[in-house]
């Protein structure tokens, strides 16, 4: 990686020549953020990092701290997105799909990260795996589709975080190569919040999930044809319902019940 200083070197903010927060170099090389605050702090990455400091958008040079947005150029080896507190970030200018390698998005107490294009009912999809931390509050803005993860994933909501939607919404996981849906839907609702949630995607594309919040973690399989319920040709993701479940079947597909026991819970 690139280098800057020798290790050891102190930085140092100078305000009106007073002398403020520091930081000393503990490497010589990269990858490594040191982003200097406008409230006078210092923050530290050993990642290649775009630190939103002003509400806007992700495509917005304006929007980050160096006056730089993220880009395919800058993130060819990763990027971490952190936003910070009182910020609003939008994803609206993506279009509905990040399409270069982000690998973290952590949303600060009392920032906010706007997550698709309002009014749009495509939902919003990560081209790499990525880890979001939300420590503030996401917010799906779309009026419809998924969040589609692929594998390797993670998607944790601490204590006082928060997700909310307009809409019920739910986390796709698909396959990178095909783009096909693995397994079925992740289901999130409308509102994430009094507790911690956790969302694991292992490499394979299977699910785990966990937290103190009630009630989440709920599976939808999605009916893409007309079949038995336990033929798994039937389900988008490729694999047939079992244990807890809803199913969502959309209007002119039929879905018979043959040689299954199904017990109902209203």
């Amino acid at each position: 990686g690139g280098g800057f200083g020798a290790k050891g070197t102190a930085l140092k903010i100078v305000q009106g020549g007073v002398a403020g927060a520091s930081f000393t170099l503990t490497s010589a090389t990269g990858p490594f953020t040191c982003g200097m605050l406008p409230d006078g702090s210092i923050e530290t990455y050993d990642s290649v990092t775009a630190i939103a400091i002003n509400s806007g958008d992700f495509t917005a040079a304006g929007t980050f701290l160096g006056g730089f947005a993220p880009s395919a150029d800058i993130c060819a080896g990763g990027c971490g997105i952190e936003v910070i507190s009182g910020v609003t970030l939008s994803t609206a200018g993506l279009n509905g799909a990040l399409n270069f390698d982000i690998t973290s998005i952590t949303v600060a107490t009392g920032a906010t990260f706007q997550l698709g294009t309002p009014g749009a009912s495509t939902g919003f999809k990560f081209s790499s795996a990525v880890t979001l931390s939300i420590s503030g509050h996401m917010s799906f803005v779309g009026s419809g589709g998924y969040i589609r993860l692929p594998p390797g994933s993670d998607f944790n909501i601490t204590a006082g975080g928060a997700f909310s939607s307009a809409i019920s919404v739910s986390i796709e996981i698909f396959d990178l190569l095909t783009g096909l849906a693995i397994g079925p839907l992740q289901t999130l609702g409308t509102l994430i919040s009094g507790g911690t949630f956790k969302l694991t995607v292992s490499a394979s594309g299977s699910v785990a999930t966990g937290g103190t919040v009630g009630g989440l973690g709920s599976i939808t399989f999605l009916a893409k044809g007309s079949g038995d319920l336990t033929d798994a040709t039937v389900w988008g993701g490729g694999v047939a319902p079992s244990g807890t479940f809803s199913i969502s079947i959309p209007a002119g597909i039929t879905i018979t019940i043959s040689g299954a026991t199904l017990s109902l819970r209203m």
